[in-house]
Order: C-alpha cells, then sequence, then structure tokens
C-alpha cells in the first residue's frame, strides 16, 4: 500500500510557469502604449550605468513586484512546510538518533532545493514578461535607440535564501537558523 502521507516536496514535479495569451498581449499592449506615450523621458546627459540612467516604467515595476510576491509566497510555504520537520529534527537531537537527523536534515536539504528552483522558475517566467513588454516598448518610443541601451529590469540578482548554497553539510545551530528563520538572517 502506497504511504498517504506526501509533502508538496515528494509530489510529482509542477510544470514552468504557463506565460498565456492574456499576458502577453497585456505586456505588448502595455509596452506599446507607453511607448507611444514617451514613458520614460531619456534625459540627455544619461549613459548606461549611471544614476541618471537608472529608468522604469510602471508596467517594469508591476511586473517586478509580483515576482518578487510569487518568490515570498514560495518561501513562506517552505518555511511553513519546514516547521514540522523542524520540530522533529529537534526531537531526534534530544534522542540522539543519527539516523533521524541525517534523515530530517536530507528532507529539509531537499525542499530548500525544490523551492529554490521554483523561485528560478518564477525569475525566469518574470524576465520573460519583462523582455516582451521592454521588446514592444523600444519599438514604439520616439527615442528608442538610446532608451535600448538604458533601460534594463529592475530585478535583484536572487533574494537571500535562494542563494544560500548547501553543501555536504545542513549547516546546524544558528546558521539552520539562518536558513529557515527570518528572511536575510
Amino acid at each position: 500500500m502506497r504511504d498517504k502521507r506526501s509533502t508538496t516536496w515528494t509530489r510529482p514535479s509542477t510544470p514552468s510557469i504557463r506565460y498565456g495569451l492574456f499576458a502577453r498581449v497585456s505586456d505588448w499592449w502595455c509596452g506599446g502604449r507607453d511607448g507611444r506615450k514617451g514613458i520614460p523621458s531619456v534625459p540627455e546627459d544619461a549613459r548606461p550605468g549611471t544614476p541618471r540612467a537608472e529608468l522604469s516604467t510602471p508596467r517594469m515595476m508591476f511586473l517586478g513586484q509580483l515576482g518578487v510576491g510569487r518568490i515570498e509566497e514560495e518561501w513562506i510555504t517552505f518555511q511553513i512546510e519546514a516547521t514540522g520537520i523542524e520540530a522533529a529534527l529537534r526531537d531526534a537531537t534530544a534522542r540522539g538518533d543519527d539516523a533521524e537527523i541525517a534523515r530530517l536534515e536530507e528532507q529539509i536539504k531537499v525542499g530548500l532545493r525544490v523551492t529554490q528552483r521554483r523561485a528560478s522558475m518564477i525569475e525566469a517566467h518574470v524576465r520573460r514578461r519583462c523582455a516582451a513588454y521592454l521588446t514592444r516598448l523600444v519599438r514604439r518610443h520616439p527615442d528608442g535607440a538610446r532608451l535600448n541601451h538604458l533601460m534594463r529590469p529592475r530585478w535583484p540578482d536572487h533574494v537571500d535564501w535562494a542563494r544560500t548554497s548547501l553543501g555536504p553539510e545542513l549547516p546546524t545551530g544558528v546558521a539552520r537558523a539562518g536558513v529557515l528563520g527570518v528572511r536575510g538572517s
């Protein structure tokens, strides 16, 4: 008989995030609309890599916040699911059951890796949407050639927890609390 106690970490993988027709048309339409209106205005002295070149639009901010929100939702889900495992890990540590400790630490590692992969999928989805928007924006903007060199999506490389690299051993004590605790700790 099959074990009914499965977590989201042990279920079959989910497909990538769908970039549906409505979202695609929405990104194209917003890019065309903003481009025709001349949003954003390009300063004359703007050069790539300077503060004057940090251009953005409301749509870019929306897409960035959409991605950050979805990634944070994945992180919260992981923390909720890992809470029970952490309690079992504390009990196993108190009992000194090395096999159980190793199994639970491995389960936490797998959960973190799955969550990191999901964060990467969300980031790829948002970057794809930004690229569709920017393509249309640059083509319709009156100063599109200069804008193309200046405009880059404002997206963090990776959030703190998605950057966490787990070596052969799961960090213990305070370091483990940093992995499962408050973001950035």
